[in-house]
């Protein structure tokens, strides 16, 4: 019980943490945007890659903002997946636990919508779309490898506790 209680509360936080990310990595592009140096984002994107809890993320243009501003550079535009596809179409974020070929991650495709107020900034201003319009997603896979060794660690520690007291 113990170890499921934990397990929900780590997940909420790595959540918590993508959802932050999200924001930084929006933060950060918006940045570019306005100071003109979003020509050099692949090297901000490469960085944010970089982090140690971040196992991949990618920031796919929708329809909105391909068709003023073009589809992007190739290499940071490849084919949205189903996921992807999903919240370009609703709006709506998906989070939630994946497993892939190196382990367990937490899977977060978080949209950015085209807002009058979203970190400070109009979007409206440069994206002339009624408000509210999915602008594109930024997906990531955080690992969850730290937080379920944590898990493990904690559980093994409890068993312990749990034997020595009942000797």
């Amino acid at each position: 019980w113990e170890s499921r209680g934990n397990r929900a509360a780590a997940i909420e936080q790595a959540a918590a943490f993508s959802a932050s990310m999200h924001e930084a990595t929006m933060a950060g592009l918006t940045g570019m945007m306005v100071t003109g140096t979003v020509a050099q984002r692949a090297v901000f994107l490469d960085q944010l890659r970089e982090l140690n809890a971040i196992r991949d993320l990618r920031v796919l243009r929708a329809e909105a903002v391909s068709k003023v501003f073009g589809p992007g550079s190739a290499a940071g535009q490849a084919a949205p997946d189903e996921l992807e596809k999903q919240v370009l179409a609703s709006g709506k974020e998906v989070v939630r636990v994946e497993r892939d070929a190196k382990g367990e991650v937490l899977r977060a495709v978080r949209p950015t919508l085209a807002l009058k107020s979203y970190l400070g900034k109009d979007c409206l201003t440069c994206h002339v779309v009624p408000e509210g319009t999915v602008l594109g997603v930024v997906s990531m896979k955080m690992s969850l490898e730290a937080t379920n060794q944590a898990l493990a660690d904690m559980r093994a520690q409890s068993l312990i506790a749990a034997l020595v007291t009942c000797i």
